[in-house]
């Protein structure tokens, strides 16, 4: 198997996490964005979209959308981060949360400050971000993590894109109980082996 990852997306970096969090070992070929790698056909072939991370299979088969590639991963190795009960379905809501709000709420301070894109309202988008952390806070008040009594990959989606926070100037000041579930995050050896590379890169 294979991952192909841009080492600075907080989505390859969900996948590099539980790579290293699972000990799958699994090789990562990078997929250079700045130079337009994910639009070569070769790359195409992988993931139609163009867009990073992939699992490709001994096969030639693949898998793409990062939420899905980290509960399969976990899912090979047999792993609880990926339960065999039905807290799947608790993982899977704040899987499409992350997916169809908190990163898209995040990534209006990504566009204005790593891309300097003065187009966006950042009034709005500080109401927008401030709507979905109080819904983050509120469901971590009282817990450790998202789902059940132990970390699961709800926990490494969800986290993944506050990977940017200080750079990206999220507001996210007084939100306590997400500030002490992300320091727990980021005490996990698996989580600071990838940042290094993150923040070469």
């Amino acid at each position: 198997m294979k991952l192909h990852v841009f080492p600075a997306s907080p989505n390859s970096r969900k996948t590099m996490t539980i790579n290293a969090l699972l000990g799958l070992d699994i090789s990562t070929a990078v997929v250079d964005l700045q130079a337009g790698a994910q639009q070569a056909p070769d790359f195409l072939a992988l993931n139609p979209n163009g867009k990073v991370p992939v699992l490709e299979f001994d096969d030639g088969t693949t898998l793409w959308e990062s939420n899905v590639i980290i509960n399969r991963m976990a899912a090979l190795a047999e792993s609880d981060l990926w339960p065999k009960t039905d807290d799947r379905y608790d993982i899977l809501r704040w899987q499409f949360w992350e997916g169809c709000h908190w990163t898209p709420a995040c990534a209006k301070f990504i566009t204005k400050h790593l891309f300097n894109d003065d187009s966006i309202d950042m009034a709005a988008a500080e109401t927008d971000i401030r709507r979905f952390a109080a819904v983050l806070d509120g469901h971590l008040a009282g817990r450790n993590w998202l789902v059940g009594n132990a970390m699961s990959t709800a926990d490494i989606s969800v986290a993944a894109i506050l990977c940017l926070r200080e750079p990206c100037q999220y507001p996210l000041s007084g939100y306590l109980n997400i500030a002490r579930w992300i320091d727990r995050i980021e005490t996990l050896e698996a989580w600071r082996t990838a940042n290094p590379v993150l923040e070469a890169a």
